[in-house]
């Protein structure tokens, strides 16, 4: 499996003060389709569970994972080893309006 974790805290690099939601699109850059368990935590516990399959070549979109502007961790865990073919996008949101784009290149990533 492969696992992706994005942290947002207050006055951190990711700042969650500024996050009321996000919209989260997985594209599968590969030739084997996989699966994707989604995860938001925040300081109370689990706040977002979600299950998507990604199809060779196709993109999924989850949208409004809602966090209200509290500080918050998304984990997604797929069900392939690698993660050269999963493309993670985040648009984060505060009243509706984008804020900030965040990609793989944001996420801790463990294969």
């Amino acid at each position: 499996m492969s696992i992706y974790r994005l942290d947002a805290v207050e006055y951190g690099h990711i700042d969650a003060r500024y996050i009321q939601s996000v919209d989260l699109t997985i594209t599968n850059a590969g030739a084997e389709e996989f699966d994707v368990l989604i995860h938001g935590y925040h300081l109370y516990g689990v706040y977002y569970v979600g299950l998507v399959h990604v199809g060779a070549g196709s993109t999924v979109f989850v949208p409004n994972i809602t966090n209200h502007n509290t500080a918050f961790s998304l984990l997604l865990v797929t069900n392939i080893n690698y993660t050269h073919s999963t493309l993670i996008t985040v648009h984060a949101k505060n009243q509706g309006q984008l804020v900030a784009v965040y990609s793989n290149s944001d996420f801790q990533a463990i294969e």
